[in-house]
C-alpha cells in the first residue's frame, strides 16, 4: 500500500513539475497555435474514455464468466471497476479543461496574467495523470481479461 501511495505521489509531482516547467511555453503560444492543440488532447482524452467506457460494459456483460464471478467475491473486481470509473472522470475532466481552452479568448488577463496560460497548465497537469492512470488500469484491464 505504501508502495501504491509513493507511486500516486510521484506521478502527482512529476506531472507538477513538467506542469511548471511548461508554464514559458504555453504563455508564449498563440491562439492560433493552442487551438489545435487543446483539440487534439480533448479528442485523445475523449477516445481513451470510450475505452474505458467499453471495458467496464465488457464485465457487465460477462457477469455470469466465472472468473467474474470469483473475482467478484473476492473484491478484486469491484476495486478494478472502481480504478476504471476513476480514469474514466480524469479522462472526462481532461476533455471539459480542454474544451473551455477552446473558448477562452486570449485577450482576457487578470493584470499581466492570462487566464488561458493557468487553464492550459492544469489541463497539462490533468492529462499527464489521467494518461498515468489510463495506462496503469489498461494494463490490469488487460491482464483480468486474459484469463475470461
Amino acid at each position: 500500500m505504501l508502495l501504491l501511495l509513493e507511486k500516486k505521489t510521484t506521478i502527482l509531482v512529476i506531472s507538477l513539475i513538467t506542469s511548471i516547467f511548461m508554464w514559458p511555453v504555453i504563455d508564449g503560444l498563440k491562439e492560433n497555435q493552442i487551438q489545435p492543440i487543446a483539440s487534439a488532447v480533448s479528442t485523445v482524452a475523449g477516445i481513451l474514455v470510450g475505452f474505458v467506457m467499453a471495458s467496464i460494459s465488457l464485465f457487465a456483460s460477462a457477469k455470469d464468466n466465472t472468473l467474474v464471478k470469483n473475482t467478484t467475491k473476492t473484491g478484486y473486481l469491484p476495486k478494478l471497476v472502481n480504478r476504471l470509473h476513476y480514469t474514466m472522470g480524469l479522462l472526462l475532466s481532461v476533455c471539459f479543461v480542454f474544451l473551455i481552452v477552446l473558448f477562452i479568448p486570449s485577450g482576457v488577463a487578470i493584470s499581466d496574467f492570462k487566464i488561458i496560460s493557468l487553464v492550459i497548465n492544469i489541463g497539462i497537469f490533468l492529462a499527464l495523470n489521467s494518461f498515468f492512470n489510463f495506462f496503469v488500469s489498461w494494463k490490469r484491464f488487460k491482464d483480468f481479461s486474459q484469463h475470461m
